[in-house]
């Protein structure tokens, strides 16, 4: 099979559309929700890394056997880190806590690819 750059000339086809204002917010609805569970998955990984460095270090100063008495802060992080794993095992889990995600407008593979 041939390779386009060894080609002597491409071909290309230049499109427009012009989308009614119903699927205008269509559009909008779906990038909006789509940027959301992107920025809220980078947000919490994110927040993950950074809450168990923070618990490994000073873990670390335990003896090894004992289970490490949590201040306030730390048992707060550790609550988030186990929130956010458990919204982050499974891509259905952002659409059940999030109830905006619900609607049937939205598409589950703009979802899926923004996961």
């Amino acid at each position: 099979m041939k390779r386009m750059s060894s080609l002597a000339y491409h071909f290309g086809i230049k499109l427009r559309f012009y989308p009614s204002s119903k699927q205008k917010k269509i559009i909008k609805l779906n990038y909006d929700a789509q940027r959301f569970v992107y920025n809220s998955y980078v947000g919490r990984n994110r927040t993950n890394y950074h809450a168990r460095r923070f618990l490994a270090i000073n873990q670390g100063q335990a003896m090894p056997f004992a289970f490490p008495i949590l201040n306030d802060y730390e048992a707060k992080l550790a609550e988030t880190v186990v929130a956010n794993d458990e919204l982050l095992a499974k891509p259905k889990n952002i659409r059940d806590a999030y109830s905006f995600l619900r609607v049937k407008e939205i598409d589950s593979l703009a979802l899926a690819n923004a996961i």
